[in-house]
């Protein structure tokens, strides 16, 4: 297949070839630039590509036009941290611990001061492709751990990674990062507050009795006030901004989120605090196209990868895309990152680098369903079509189907969709296959003890060929994950896709959903329907939306299916031991000021 794969790349790139390499590529017989966008908690409902009618998603659109659609295209994970980081390394973020535990409801990294991140020794795309000689650069979100040093005097990130230069958001947005953060906060509803009132009087009464009664001389009484002064004022920050209360978070206040959490980085030093946000999907295209026309005429090959901070909760627009869709702001977040798509290919097209780079677009997991503005309760969550769940809900369709669209014009057929089920995980084989590079174990040595989770999809891509891979004879198995719990399995046998479920979650009545909050998410643990004891399985061929009633447990195909499915679960669970989870740890969980870039 190797050999197939390289001959057609060299007939669409090498010299004489009936198309134009741009870039400086001409005759030379460079790998093709490699261009990646990713998107935060988009819908595979919200595309007109996808089957929306009513939000306008035309440079997407054109994408999938021009290039190979996959429907069937899974996350790794329902949750950020955990997806972002199975793209980029190919393999199940369980495996390295960057997958909850139940412990903690912490189900990403929470803060840039974190301990948790995306260990040194595992590869990522970035890694092997510039062992390849790739100038590698990223633009937007990271989410994967800053690894900062004391007072944040150094938080290389993603330049740990493979990464040689970074713009953007080291850690995530939160809804807190919008409207205004108050400082001064002393709610007297609130006991702690209470108390502190009445400890200060009885201190100071004391105090002053003291003093009057000459036990306590004028320079003593003084010091000992304004000590206790002080140790009053530090009890109250933490009483009002690190500590549960009504307007607190694992336990940080909005105040102090936005100061210590919202802010964009170059390389490793904080260069906006906190994030200005409307505009900030433009200053990140701008960033991108930066990139593009440094390195349109360089002699190595790029790799770029744009990610979103849209259409992650807050919502907020430039003012131009204000209003521009009939689905109030998250209509407008949808547009107006359909507008950023549009503008870097633009670029990408002016540059002459278009017929040289292969572009991929996808989004790291489900959206986010329960998610509204407290004010309006406005919806601002994306939609994931006819597809029941979304973001944290493990195994559900809603979570785990994402956009997925490759293009690379003159090797990649236009306008071809692929119904076989295919992952975020096959980006980097599939990448290396397609540009003709080296396996990863050939360009990272040290790697070759890595079992990857991933698959080269590049046969299917280049004529839909739906074989199983040449010489390995195997099936296709697929684990969804919610945390380091297995809420499911999904197999493609070759004729059908089964999935099995050994816990679903526990739905409000009448919907697929959990609440309505812009906090408020399943839980991969508490409130779960727990079937180990008798798995449902669906045929996911005849009944992708699982309307249907899952298959009788008593039928033969039931019996050879769940049963093939079970026994691979098993094996995985003796070959396969999972790490401490990174982000279920106290020490992780909180917000470490000793970290805190300046």
């Amino acid at each position: 297949m190797r050999v197939v794969l390289m001959l057609v790349w060299w007939w669409a790139v090498g010299a004489g070839a009936a198309r134009t390499v741009g870039g400086g590529g001409g005759g030379d017989g460079r790998p093709p630039n490699i261009l990646v966008f990713l998107a935060d908690d988009l819908g595979i409902g919200d595309l007109g590509c996808y089957g929306n009618d009513t939000i306008n998603t035309p440079h997407i659109d054109r994408l999938a036009t021009e290039g190979v659609r996959l429907t069937h295209h899974l996350a790794a994970s329902t949750t950020c941290t955990p997806s972002r980081a199975a793209l980029l390394t190919a393999r199940y973020p369980a495996r390295y611990g960057l997958e909850e535990n139940g412990d903690i409801q912490v189900p990403v990294i929470l803060h840039v001061t974190s301990r948790a991140g995306l260990p040194l020794d595992e590869i990522t795309l970035a890694t092997a492709l510039r062992a390849a000689n790739y100038t590698t650069g990223l633009v937007g979100k990271w989410h994967l751990g800053m690894n900062c040093s004391f007072l944040g005097k150094h938080c290389p990130g993603p330049l740990n990674h493979g990464f040689q230069s970074f713009y953007g958001l080291p850690g995530t947005l939160f809804q807190d990062f919008r409207g205004p953060a108050e400082f001064w906060r002393f709610p007297l509803k609130e006991r702690k507050f209470q108390g502190l009132v009445v400890a200060w009087v009885v201190v100071v009464v004391s105090m002053l009795m003291g003093y009057h009664k000459g036990t306590t001389g004028p320079a003593a009484f003084l010091s000992l006030l304004l000590l206790f002064h002080v140790f009053m004022a530090f009890v109250w920050f933490v009483f009002a901004h690190l500590s549960f209360n009504d307007e607190c978070r694992y336990p940080i206040s909005k105040w102090l989120f936005t100061n210590v959490d919202s802010m964009l980085m170059r390389e490793g030093r904080v260069v906006e605090r906190p994030i200005e946000l409307d505009g900030l999907s433009q200053r990140l295209v701008e960033e991108s196209r930066r990139f593009l026309t440094t390195h349109a005429n360089d002699d190595r090959p790029f790799f770029l990868l744009h990610s979103f901070a849209h259409v992650h909760t807050p919502m907020f627009s430039a003012e131009h895309m204000r209003g521009r869709s009939r689905h109030g702001r998250y209509g407008d977040n949808v547009e107006e990152l359909d507008e950023g798509v549009g503008a870097i290919l633009k670029t990408l097209s002016d540059l002459g680098l278009e017929e040289n780079t292969i572009v991929y677009f996808t989004s790291d997991h489900g959206a986010h369903l329960e998610v509204v503005e407290l004010d309006t309760m406005e919806r601002i969550g994306g939609h994931n079509g006819r597809f029941k769940g979304g973001k944290r809900q493990g195994g559900t369709e809603g979570g785990v189907r994402v956009a997925g669209i490759y293009r690379w014009p003159g090797v990649l057929p236009a306008g071809v969709t692929v119904d076989t089920p295919t992952s975020l995980l096959d980006l980097m084989p599939t990448v290396l296959s397609l540009a003709g590079l080296p396996t990863l174990p050939h360009l990272v040595p040290h790697a070759a003890h890595k079992e990857l989770d991933g698959r080269d999809i590049s046969h299917l891509l280049l004529n839909n060929d739906e074989r199983e891979e040449e010489g390995t004879g195997e099936k296709r198995m697929f684990i969804h994950h919610c945390g380091q719990l297995i809420h499911a399995l999904r197999l493609h046998n070759g004729s059908h896709v089964y999935k099995l479920y050994l816990y679903k979650t526990r739905w409000h009545e009448g919907s697929t959903q959990c609440g309505w909050h812009h906090t408020t998410a399943c839980s991969c643990y508490d409130d779960v329907h727990d079937l180990t004891h008798q798995p449902h399985l669906h045929d996911l061929t005849n009944d992708p939306y699982e309307d249907l009633p899952p298959i009788n447990a008593n039928t033969e195909e039931y019996r050879v299916v769940a049963g093939e499915m079970l026994k691979y679960l098993e094996q995985w669970k003796a070959r396969v031991q999972y790490p401490p989870s990174q982000v279920s740890t106290f020490a992780n969980a909180l917000w470490q000021f000793w970290l805190q870039p300046l």
